[in-house]
């Protein structure tokens, strides 16, 4: 039975919607522009790394008239914010996701028998496993996906620390205790109180397969939140 899990409830053993069919699962377009530069031959290709968005489109239906009662219930469910959309076929991983447009279930399914649920999600699948690495000494950490993840990792030392991820090398002055770099959000920070003017460089990647990792100072460990990602 294909179902959907969407912020923690299952499609099928929560609701008891039936999916139609396995939905296509389009590739993310890659962000690139085409610039046409006079007195040069073909254009110049500009590519900034990053993706669009996918919409993935699932077809459902309710196991029988019985449960159709639940739609106001469904409906709350699926307008319930971003959250993890974890698809049966493959539950090892998750795209951050919303409901991209308003539709009336009842309606939808009286009339036509079924009704379609637009997934809005970023344009990559992470990994339902994120545990964090405990680095004690410099050394290598696999990246098992298919792009560059953006980590966060939590520094715990004094003093300025130099550290290295294939080497590129991140300057962190004045470190009191520890010191989280975030390449999420792009920030540094200790608690609630932003430290970006403490680091120098620029926010460390993870790319696929193996990624050195090094640093000098006064350094007791590296908490390395991977953040594993797939196209």
């Amino acid at each position: 039975m294909y179902s959907f899990n969407f912020l923690g409830k299952d499609s099928y053993l929560d609701y008891g919607i039936l999916v139609e069919k396995r939905p296509p699962i389009p590739k993310p377009q890659r962000n690139v522009d085409y610039i046409e530069v006079p007195g040069r031959s073909g254009s110049l290709k500009v590519d900034d790394e990053t993706y669009n968005d996918v919409l993935i489109p699932i077809k459902c239906g309710f196991l029988n008239e019985d449960v159709v009662s639940k739609a106001d219930e469904v409906k709350t469910w699926l307008d319930g914010g971003e959250g993890r959309l974890i698809l049966s076929n493959q539950t090892d991983k998750y795209y951050m996701a919303h409901v991209s447009d308003q539709f009336d279930i009842s309606q939808e399914w009286r009339v036509f028998g079924q009704f379609l649920v637009n997934f809005r999600c970023k344009p990559f699948k992470y990994s339902v496993i994120n545990d964090a690495v405990t680095m004690l000494a410099p050394g290598n950490i696999t990246n098992p996906g298919t792009v560059k993840s953006e980590p966060i990792i939590v520094l715990t030392g004094t003093g300025n620390i130099t550290l290295t991820i294939n080497g590129v090398s991140i300057q962190l002055n004045n470190v009191n205790g520890y010191i989280t770099i975030d390449s999420v959000l792009k920030d540094a920070y200790k608690e609630t109180l932003l430290q970006n003017n403490l680091m120098l460089g620029d926010f460390p990647v993870l790319v696929p397969g193996d990624n050195e990792i090094s640093w000098t100072g006064n350094v007791t460990s590296v908490q390395i939140t991977p953040n594993w990602r797939w196209l």
